[in-house]
């Protein structure tokens, strides 16, 4: 199986390289210009990687024979025969975005732009959910699925990604812990790609909503921002400098750790946070159990919850504002520790108690930390799965491998 590096942001300046690999690696800087500026002649292209002609005519001649690139039109005329343009065909190869939640596992596979080809999504009954191995075979017969539907379409699957609801450890390819999942050390890429025998990436869920968010949605031209997912559990990730921030072990952003006092400091760790026990869908509905008749977490509870809270029943009112300010907390303390310009509010019960949550969550912080962040919704839906197809893509670049 080919190694993939697992980078989530695309490269910033060509490079080139001079060795035995020069080809391959020069092949990806073509691409990515491509990619990122659109349709340009052969000498453009040279001038942009600072490749010489004749190797930028070389390189392209066989992303062209490969499909790779295409040709198209002629640039306008400067006198003399006008010159061919060459674009990046994005329906060349085709990647399999995987998103697994607490419930459910969506997956998506999308062209080289990350434009949605096929989607599928599968409930998981909750005896499946109790037993890691049943849980991966219901994840696995879906991404098989959607790669044999996906070569049907003659648009094969070259690369996975997986956004999981836990702690990763993106070089072993194996899940730290996901407690939703009962995943502990679990070998995630190892078993997927055995079963499917194509490259397997992981990734944090929450890193991937923030990587979609960055490059297609709120956070958009920003460069140091916090997203905060708020559903099952709450999660967060970071946007530092313009780059996905992982931090030493790959938990940066476990937000729902947050200790909220003293208590916690003589209570071991259960598998969900603090937080995520008191602002999580099933945390914020024990809470309102008299007004909210659904046992059910997600999405109905936190449906009826949030109709409770706009009608003005006193006791979802009441548990709402402990939600705002038990997040008003966590938010604030991240803010003052890493001072991103902006917030973003996402994940399931976020985005749907957006327009609540964040004119309440900038009042409650409001003269009460010195850099007060500004605070958005997420815009994106399904960014969890953009984002994994984003990262697929990257790393499918990143190797060259798109010109085997």
């Amino acid at each position: 199986m080919r190694n993939m590096p697992d980078s989530s942001e695309r490269r910033t300046a060509p490079r080139t390289a001079s060795n035995r690999t020069a080809s391959r690696v020069n092949s990806t800087v073509l691409v990515d210009v491509l990619r990122a500026s659109g349709p340009m002649s052969r000498s453009e292209l040279a001038r942009r990687t600072g490749l010489s002609t004749a190797t930028a005519n070389r390189l392209v001649d066989r992303l062209v024979d490969d499909g790779v690139l295409s040709e198209t039109g002629v640039a306008e005329s400067t006198g003399g025969r006008p010159a061919r343009l060459v674009e990046f065909n994005a329906a060349a190869r085709s990647v399999l975005a995987i998103d697994i939640g607490g419930r459910k596992v969506a997956g998506a596979v999308t062209d080289l732009e990350a434009q949605v080809l096929i989607t599928r999504e599968r409930l998981v009954a909750a005896d499946t959910r109790r037993a890691a191995k049943s849980f991966f075979d219901a994840l696995a017969a879906l991404a098989t699925e959607l790669v044999d539907e996906a070569a049907a379409m003659k648009s094969p699957v070259h690369a996975v990604a997986v956004g999981v609801p836990g702690v990763v450890r993106r070089h072993s390819g194996r899940v730290e812990f996901a407690p939703a999942l009962q995943w502990f050390d679990f070998p995630l890429v190892a078993l997927l790609e055995e079963r499917l025998q194509l490259p397997v990436l992981i990734e944090n869920d929450v890193n991937l909503v923030a990587l979609a968010e960055h490059r297609h949605g709120a956070a958009q031209g920003h460069r140091d921002v916090l997203t905060v997912a708020i559903g099952t559990g709450v999660g967060a990730a970071l946007i530092l400098d313009g780059h996905l921030y992982r931090g030493a072990g790959g938990a940066a952003g476990e937000l729902g750790y947050t200790l909220l006092g003293r208590a916690s400091l003589s209570s071991p760790w259960p598998g969900f946070g603090d937080l995520d026990s008191r602002v999580g869908a099933a945390g914020i509905l024990s809470r309102s159990s008299d007004a909210v008749a659904s046992t059910d977490p997600e999405p109905h509870g936190t449906e009826e919850f949030l109709h409770h809270v706009r009608s003005g029943d006193a006791q979802a009112v009441a548990v709402f504002d402990e939600v705002v300010d038990d997040l008003s907390l966590a938010i604030g303390n991240a803010s003052v520790l890493l001072n991103p310009e902006l917030v973003v509010l996402g994940g399931g019960f976020g985005r749907a108690a957006a327009d609540l949550l964040v004119p309440a969550i900038a009042r409650r912080l409001k003269g009460r930390i010195p850099y007060e962040p500004t605070l958005a919704a997420a815009r994106l839906d399904q960014p969890e799965l953009i984002g994994a197809a984003e990262l697929a893509i990257d790393a499918s670049a990143e190797t060259a491998s798109l010109t085997d």
